[in-house]
């Protein structure tokens, strides 16, 4: 097998009006931060963990669902996050456990793009 190349980020549109209010979103429920910026046109927000997205305006539709992109939570954090994303004003869909037993809660950023939390009872290997 060949090199082995690792996701470096993920790129989610946000609607012009709806731009900073996003890139704040994530930082608030996630405490993802700014790594770099082009204030109003491009944000890489990252958890220094790894994860990254390049939050950029545009006039283009947001992320819809089947697709969206995940987060990781503990189970223990489940619940908290939960309330973070109500407190941000998400739309949330009913949360419910999947055939594996992990927690599973879909909703809506401000741009409303589909994203996920998940709390996975083993991770994913």
């Amino acid at each position: 097998m060949g090199t082995v190349y690792r996701l470096e980020h993920v790129g989610i549109g946000a609607q012009r009006d709806k731009y900073e209010e996003t890139v704040r979103f994530y930082e608030t429920v996630f405490g993802w931060r700014r790594m770099r910026e082009q204030p109003g046109i491009l944000t890489f927000v990252g958890d220094d963990a790894g994860g990254r997205f390049e939050i950029f305006a545009t006039d283009k539709a947001p992320l819809r669902a089947p697709h969206h992109v995940a987060f990781a939570v503990s189970l223990d954090d489940f619940d908290r996050v939960t309330a973070a994303l109500i407190a941000a004003g998400a739309t949330l869909d009913e949360p419910f456990i999947n055939d594996f037993g992990d927690r599973i809660l879909y909703f809506t950023d401000p741009a409303e793009n589909r994203a996920q939390i998940v709390g996975r009872i083993a991770p994913l290997e």
